[in-house]
């Protein structure tokens, strides 16, 4: 990527957005990449350039406390709303009045909740790993952590408590390498009892536990990416976890009417078969009660879905793209 694509928006709310941003040619449409935890705009590399060949235009933003963007340090400023208002304020920026949407991870939840208050914006929108959720105005994390295990027998969501606990961003930056080789995993199963479960994965940082880096990346890439990740460092990147154990979404939540839950543009969900966390055929399911246009695809990889497969992605989204008008 050219470092003369890179642009800059100042928000409503005085935040900077730092993206790559590319026009697009022939005519083609404007695709709106929004990452996850821990990850910027480079965790869309393959997809960027692929498009970019294509002819496609591309908005790949450092969400908010990554990466160039700014970064703050109170929990409530990452809000799912709030953040939806800074990437419309980008979209306006640029005279951009419609795109396709395509988020993994946590930005998944930012996409989701532009489709329920801005969907005017979005011609379709694909979701890799994690699936579209409808607004949650009464979520309790306690609650949900019984209810995973009542479906699942096990808590999926327990890292969440790690991550959002006040020793986290020093614990997490001290130990960067165990940090890195549990949420980047050579081996995705390992996540069942190290990630998902209440207090491993504090465990297993407390420790310094280590494991060969993930295979899709080489070792300059591994560390180009923790370069990236540490320009802000982890506090922001922990917020989004606090945001949602605070409950923080739940007034905002109660404000998006029922009738806005339900999705009616062309959907696409990319299912992560060897994730332990963001269950695929739950994601799924989810998807197919709310989205009435729906494509679905499985791939046979862990968590990070566009670095494990990224051929088989670009196809998969491509295809996708091909139906919309």
């Amino acid at each position: 990527m050219d470092v003369n694509d890179f642009q800059e928006t100042t928000t409503r709310r005085g935040y900077v957005y730092s993206y790559y941003h590319k026009l697009s040619t022939e005519g083609k449409p404007i695709v709106l990449f929004l990452h996850g935890f821990p990850s910027t705009h480079r965790d869309w590399s393959s997809q960027i350039t692929y498009f970019v060949k294509k002819g496609y235009g591309v908005i790949a933003p450092d969400m908010l406390g990554y990466g160039k963007t700014s970064a703050p340090d109170d929990a409530s400023e990452y809000k799912e709303l709030d953040m939806v208002e800074d990437i419309v304020d980008i979209l306006n920026d640029l005279k951009v009045s419609k795109v396709i949407g395509v988020a993994h991870d946590w930005g998944c939840s930012v996409l989701s909740r532009l489709l329920n208050t801005h969907i005017d914006y979005v011609i379709g929108a694909a979701f890799l790993a994690v699936g579209y959720s409808p607004p949650q105005p009464n979520f309790d994390y306690k609650t949900q952590i019984a209810a995973m295990n009542a479906l699942f027998g096990y808590d999926v969501f327990g890292y969440w408590e790690f991550f959002s606990a006040e020793d986290a961003v020093a614990l997490s930056e001290k130990n960067l390498d165990s940090l890195y080789s549990i949420i980047f995993p050579d081996d995705p199963s390992i996540w069942k009892e190290n990630l998902a479960t209440l207090g491993k994965v504090r465990e297993w940082i407390e420790k310094n536990n280590q494991r060969p880096r993930a295979a899709f990346w080489t070792e300059e890439e591994q560390a180009a990416h923790k370069a990236a990740l540490m320009q802000r460092g982890l506090q922001g990147p922990c917020n989004w976890y606090r945001t949602r154990l605070q409950a923080l979404n739940n007034a905002d939540a109660q404000s998006i009417p029922q009738e806005a839950y339900n999705i009616s543009i062309p959907t696409f969900f990319g299912g992560a078969m060897k994730d332990q966390i963001c269950i695929a055929g739950a994601a799924k399911m989810m998807m197919s009660k709310f989205c009435s246009n729906l494509t679905a695809k499985e791939f046979n990889t862990g968590h990070w879905i566009m670095q494990e497969a990224p051929n088989e992605v670009n196809e998969a989204l491509e295809g996708f793209f091909a139906t919309l008008s």
